[in-house]
């Protein structure tokens, strides 16, 4: 992703097409703000799974909880997610 917009998808990732969600933009914005000083991200995770062919989904609001289950993967958007892909997995595992 350090490519930037000139960045392809890997041919076959077996995650093309799949529901899922992380960090969304503006979250990482303020993360990268206070938590990393400021520094540069080489890459934005949303923007990366978008360009790798991953379907992203974002919650409503920024730090609430949002999580995504499509078929084995369980993605949460964010830490106040954590709950819900904790319950999420342990259904898989009760399947």
């Amino acid at each position: 992703m350090k490519s930037g917009k000139n960045a392809k998808p890997a041919d076959g990732w077996v995650y093309e097409g799949y529901r899922m969600t992380t960090f969304s933009n503006s979250e990482e914005a303020v993360a990268t703000q206070y938590y990393l000083g400021g520094d540069e991200l080489h890459y934005w995770p949303q923007d990366a799974l978008t360009k790798a062919g991953g379907d992203y989904s974002r919650g409503e609001k920024d730090w609430h909880p949002h999580v995504v289950v499509d078929r084995e993967l369980i993605t949460g958007q964010n830490n106040k997610s954590s709950t819900g892909v904790a319950l999420a997995l342990l259904k898989q595992l009760d399947q």
